[in-house]
């Protein structure tokens, strides 16, 4: 009985093994009979790209990005943002094209409302991501427009350019930034928003509501005076019937004789210089108006 046993397993083995090496060469001639030649330049072009799969070229990811800069002529060798002029140059040579200038960008964050400014009107406690949280009545925060602090954005940025802070909310870390653009997609408050890394003034607040409604949510929230758009001499600052809006070019190109009088009339800290802290006389603030 025992060797009939044993007869039958080897049998059984010696069937399996010699199936096994018959579909292993008969898959290994359909791959070989039905594989696609691989560019060699689009290769040399994949390896030159940062390996980011940011999609801030507009494509899917690198090697997506290097297989239509070589095989489309009205693709840009200048598309990644993160390679800089660098990559471009490379990828400008390796293509035969002319490269052009690559936007010099960064994002910042659009909300100022650390848990020192700005309220909670709940305890949240479901799902700890800001997509999740977002969905219940728009999170736990008074002020639905500002940012939730669940690090969405931190997990997604893949140059480790984010950061949560001591006041609760996300930070930029400029140095790292290159201005990929995914935290802009990944936050469901949409407060990222491009800049060019030589601006001089940023916006930190998106607030859309009357102001009542603004300041008892958070205390360094925009009240919409559009005291700003008046006194900028370069026409850079406007209203758009919601929140205002900064055309950075404008800025810039106005000159060192500007001096930057937006943010000095600013009765928030919504508008401040690069670089510039909160007003020291808000720092040891610890609660909003409108908190009992």
């Amino acid at each position: 009985m025992d060797h009939q046993v044993i007869g039958i397993a080897l049998w059984g083995l010696g069937v399996f093994t010699s199936l096994g090496i018959v579909f292993g060469i008969a898959l290994g001639g359909a791959a070989e009979k039905f594989k696609v030649a691989s560019n060699p330049v689009v290769d040399r072009v994949r390896d030159r790209l940062p390996s980011a799969n940011c999609g801030a070229c507009g494509f899917a990811g690198c090697t997506a990005y290097a297989e239509a800069v070589v095989e489309r002529g009205d693709v840009s060798p200048s598309l990644c943002i993160p390679g800089g002029a660098g990559v471009a140059q490379a990828v400008a040579e390796l293509t035969g094209k002319a490269a052009s200038a690559v936007a010099d960008r960064i994002v910042v964050m659009t909300c100022h409302g650390t848990s020192a400014y700005a309220r909670d009107e709940a305890e949240y406690a479901g799902i700890p991501t800001c997509a999740a949280a977002a969905r219940v009545f728009g999170g736990p925060r008074a002020c639905k427009n500002g940012c939730l602090g669940l690090g969405d954005c931190v997990r997604a940025c893949p140059f480790d350019a984010l950061r949560i802070g001591q006041g609760g909310i996300a930070e930029v870390i400029v140095e790292k930034c290159v201005g990929c653009a995914v935290c802009v997609a990944v936050c469901p408050k949409e407060l990222f928003t491009l800049y060019p890394r030589g601006r001089r003034i940023e916006l930190s607040c998106k607030a859309v509501d009357k102001a009542s409604i603004v300041r008892s949510t958070c205390m360094v929230g925009c009240t919409t005076c559009r005291k700003c758009v008046a006194k900028c001499p370069a026409g850079a600052i406007e209203w758009n019937g919601r929140t205002i809006l900064i055309d950075h070019e404008k800025c810039i190109a106005y000159g060192p004789s500007c001096n930057e009088a937006c943010v000095d009339i600013c009765p928030s800290v919504i508008l401040h210089r690069v670089g510039q802290s909160p007003r020291p006389e808000l720092v040891e603030i610890a609660e909003p108006s409108g908190v009992q």
